[in-house]
């Protein structure tokens, strides 16, 4: 054990953790704090009154350790005085605070702007010329490339610009990685798995001036090219597979939109189309030939994913939730601007309105994402993918299938009320003759003389025997002494009378409920209300258990339902036995969006209030970028294909400049904007401006199309650098900005683990498709409830489903994210448990046995297994020091655990340990 831990020890590196950026903390301020401030409080705490010397407007006087102290309600100061805050507004204030209590407006002026301050301008007020010349609001221009001084190292444009920007600093580029480094560093860039081992022979024998261009077409072509960047777009479209919240309801479609993102990819479907489809495709005609755009209405998936708290009770603050998350994720995904923070202020430091955001949510209040908001748990849209003829024939399948459905339940509920109501008045009775029987009695005879149901008197017999300590309901009953017993009795039966009543109400609620769900939305009933037992034991263990006195089995049924009643039933049944033959097919639905059934008129919110109403706000663009904010003509519906156009216009500076950049990081580790999703004045500024305009520039001449600018960044000397860094480099660019090098970057979840499945041969390479069942939410202590253990499959990480409020803890571990808020960069940390992960997990186990299991089979000598376990894990040859020392460490471990397993269980460790190490984890 102390060598396997030495071996396994020198090839991991030191904890690291990373804290929150400063853009995160901003975001989450103007999103979740200030508001709270702006409704509750600036009431007394403004610029002009100051009580207690206190202005939250601007944070002057404010003390961040105070806030919880006052707004917890157990001090004698209470703030608000109005009333104590919503629980989830304190626990927002307790993040904020734990975080380190962050003000962006309080320190705004210190915070130096390209070429100005901070602005402070009255709503609508005209912009500044600082604000009008910021970098990213300016027209794309394809600028000339520049010349450089080692014109032998450029391949093309890009390698000009980031070659002159090396030699502005007396840089050189280091020299190229090596083959089986740039195999594996491609490799699992576009496909997120490891090359194998055909695949590193076969390039390692190509020494044409083409082989890596070979190989770089190969990847793009591959299915799995998709699956990889399909997604880095469903991290920026927040996708999962449920709502989220405490309810966390299933999106029981969701997948056809992660289906269709793969496969834009695959198919290069061009930017433009790619960003029409996902914000209008509902409204873009359908291909010819057919009467549907299937996926057009799939696309739109991308405003219907979001988190959404269904069960919130104010309707109307749901709907804007919704709404504002709708305008988050467009802002930032498409333009890389945080437009959201203007929802109850103009943006503090952007030149986005309040207005401007209240113009765009215009278009979301128009856009339906509910069947229906209104119910206590809001219903969610389903839209059908299938011509409306067809779909309506479906409808009309359903209706009668769940009437005849109903029409058999209100016979059963019509002879179990019957029975419950005759059996209800004598429950007191047969009490009182059980405890005659336990007394001695016949229970027979007393059975007839009562005329009671002997079988039913039987099951009270039995069930009275417990004692009151294994049922506390029963101990009024126990310790009833025989001058009182009838009125014990009287009393259970008044009590039972009660809950059955409140029960039968409660069902027939329920019911009523359960037929407009299968009628109106082609959607199964909601769960059956369950009764807690602990709300009244006797009534549950007297009505629901099995082999209750008063429940009705399906053999009672038999034996107790009226002739009448049993024939009706035989005749339903046969009804819908013949129904489900002539059955249509099912039709395919999707979630997705529609236009609102009425228009909305929308207003500005003073202060982010839905009940304190300014002025109209129109659909319109941010006016920083539409030249004055390009209103739409009313009477255009929802409006989406004309933000659609405008996003995806080749006018609009943001669109291609955000994407190229979000290329660009994908394959360098960062972006020439290290901060992908605000490109506004709290984002970095691009390290290389220039470069960045001529990839979008590039882009849209070759049509929005992704390949071709993947193969543009692949083929240049820029990407085939070595990740070395010299000294010289070190030292005058230590963030590596200039991209002195390459960035070596860690494996992310998804690559660690899908390419640990390839390594041993488990992988499961289905396309498509879900892993999820079922409609709705579950219990709350409900394994159903748990996201699929990526342990336990081999499918690709991107199909397992995600269940918002519980996803995989592996998923955790590894800086997954919360899927929840655009992600176009995940955070990077280095902390302990994913080395234990690394080191002890059953996966891991599995992974490392069966591939030495592999290499023994297939290698005769010790080297030539050695040789085989480095080019499986780690993609490269071992060195000679490597071999020794690998030997050594398995003759070790043989020697101390002899018997015919300790080989395989020797190069199962070391394999093991090589999968935990750098040379796994980390690509150069």
């Amino acid at each position: 054990m102390p060598a396997r831990a030495a071996f396994a020890l020198s090839l991991t590196v030191a904890a690291v953790t990373f804290p929150l950026s400063a853009q995160d903390q901003n975001e989450f301020f103007e999103k979740k704090i200030r508001p709270i401030f702006a409704a509750s409080c600036q009431g007394c705490h403004n610029a002009k009154l100051k009580t207690a010397g206190l202005d939250l407007s601007t944070g002057e006087g404010f003390v961040a350790s105070s806030i919880l102290k006052v707004t917890s309600y157990d001090d004698r100061l209470k703030m608000p005085p109005q009333g104590k805050l919503p629980a989830q507004q304190l626990e927002d204030l307790a993040a904020w605070v734990k975080a380190g209590g962050v003000w962006p407006g309080a320190d705004a002026a210190k915070i130096p702007a390209a070429g100005g301050g901070l602005t402070t301008r009255k709503h609508g007020s005209a912009f500044t010329e600082t604000e009008k010349k910021f970098w990213s609001f300016q027209p794309v221009v394809r600028p000339a490339p520049p010349a450089v001084k080692l014109s032998s190292w450029p391949t093309g444009a890009i390698d000009n610009f980031i070659l002159a920007g090396l030699e502005s600093k007396g840089l050189k580029p280091p020299a190229p990685a090596g083959k089986l480094a740039l195999l594996r560093r491609v490799t699992f860039d576009l496909t997120g798995l490891p090359p194998t081992g055909p695949e590193m022979a076969g390039f390692l024998a190509d020494t044409s001036s083409a082989a890596y261009a070979k190989v770089v077409d190969r990847l793009l072509e591959s299915p799995r090219y998709g699956e990889r960047w399909g997604r880095h777009w469903l991290d920026v479209a927040r996708y999962a597979d449920s709502t989220g919240n405490d309810e966390d309801h299933r999106y029981p479609y969701a997948w056809r939109y992660r289906d269709y993102v793969i496969e834009s990819f695959n198919q290069d479907v061009p930017y433009d189309r790619f960003i029409r489809e996902q914000l209008a495709g509902d409204l873009m005609p359908p291909p010819e030939g057919a009467q549907v755009n299937r996926r057009g209405l799939v696309a739109t998936g991308f405003l219907a994913l979001g988190a959404k708290a269904i069960a919130q009770q104010d309707k109307k603050k749901m709907l804007y939730d919704v709404y504002d998350e709708q305008v988050d994720v467009t802002s930032k995904a498409f333009l890389g601007l945080t437009l959201s923070c203007s929802r109850c202020h103009d943006h503090k430091f952007d030149p986005l309105l309040q207005s401007d955001y209240y113009s765009m949510i215009n278009f979301f209040a128009n856009t339906k994402s509910f069947l229906d908001p209104e119910t206590h748990v809001s219903k969610l849209l389903y839209v059908p993918l299938v011509p409306a003829a067809e779909y309506k024939k479906y409808q009309a399948y359903l209706d009668k299938v769940s009437s005849k459905k109903m029409e058999l339940e209100d016979v059963v509920e019509g002879e179990k009320e019957r029975l419950s109501a005759e059996l209800t008045p004598r429950l007191a009775e047969y009490m009182l003759a059980a405890k005659a029987v336990q007394g001695g009695g016949n229970a027979e005879a007393i059975a007839k003389e009562k005329n009671l149901d002997a079988p039913i008197l039987a099951k009270w017999v039995k069930y009275l025997r417990f004692d009151w300590r294994q049922k506390p309901h029963l101990e009024a009953w126990s310790k009833a002494t025989p001058e009182t017993l009838a009125a014990a009795a009287k009393t259970y039966q008044d009590n039972y009378a009660a809950q059955l009543d409140a029960w039968n109400k409660k069902i027939a609620k329920w019911r009523a409920n359960a037929r407009q769900m299968l009628k109106e939305m082609n959607m199964p009933p909601p769960p059956r209300p369950m009764f807690n037992a602990e709300e009244d034991g006797f009534f549950f263990d007297i009505y629901f258990e099995r082999g209750a006195p008063f429940a009705i089995s399906q053999h009672d049924q038999e034996q107790r339902f009226t002739p009448e009643a049993k024939a009706a039933m035989a005749r339903l049944k046969q009804e819908q036995d013949e129904l489900k033959k002539a059955a249509p097919p099912e039709p395919d639905m999707a979630c997705g969006v529609a236009d609102a059934d009425s228009a909305v008129n929308q207003q500005l919110f003073v202060r982010g209030d839905y009940n304190s109403l300014g002025q109209e706000t129109p659909k319109a663009f941010p006016r920083i970028l539409s030249k004055g904010g390009d209103v739409l003509p009313s009477g255009n519906g929802s409006g989406r294909m004309a933000l659609a156009d405008w996003i995806a216009g080749e006018s609009n500076p943001l669109t291609a400049r955000v994407m190229a950049n979000r290329i660009w990081q994908r394959h360098f580790g960062e972006g020439i904007v290290r901060t992908p999703d605000n490109f506004g004045r709290m984002g970095e500024r691009p390290t290389h401006p220039e470069l960045l305009d001529w990839l979008a520039a590039r882009f849209v001449e070759n049509g929005w199309s992704v390949k071709k600018l993947h193969r543009e960044i692949l083929l240049s000397s820029a990407y085939r650098m070595s990740s070395a860094a010299s000294a010289e480099a070190v030292e005058k660019d230590p963030e590596n900005k200039l991209f002195s090098r390459f960035n070596r970057r860690r494996l992310d979840v998804e690559e660690i683990r899908d390419g640990l499945l390839a390594i041993d041969g488990s992988l499961d390479y289905e396309v498509g498709g879900t892993m999820q069942q079922g409609f709705g939410t579950d219990g709350e202590n409900s394994q159903s409830r748990l996201s699929v253990n990526p342990d336990k499959v081999k499918r690709r990480t991107v199909y397992v489903p995600l269940r918002r409020a519980n996803l995989p803890a592996l998923l955790n571990l590894f800086d997954f994210g919360d899927a929840t808020t655009t992600t176009g960069k995940r955070a990077v940390t280095n902390v302990a448990p994913q080395a234990l992960f690394m080191l002890n997990s059953e996966f891991l186990g599995e992974r490392s046995s069966n591939l030495a299991a592999r290499i023994l089979k297939d290698n005769a000598t010790g080297a030539e297994r050695m040789e085989a376990a480095y080019l499986q894990t780690v993609n490269r040859q071992p060195a000679a020091e490597e071999v020794d020392a690998g030997l050594t460490y398995v003759a070790g471990f043989t020697g101390k655990y002899p018997g015919e397993k300790a080989e395989a269980a020797a190069w199962q460790s070391l394999i093991r340990a090589l999968m935990a190490s750098n040379d796994f984890i980390y690509v150069d």
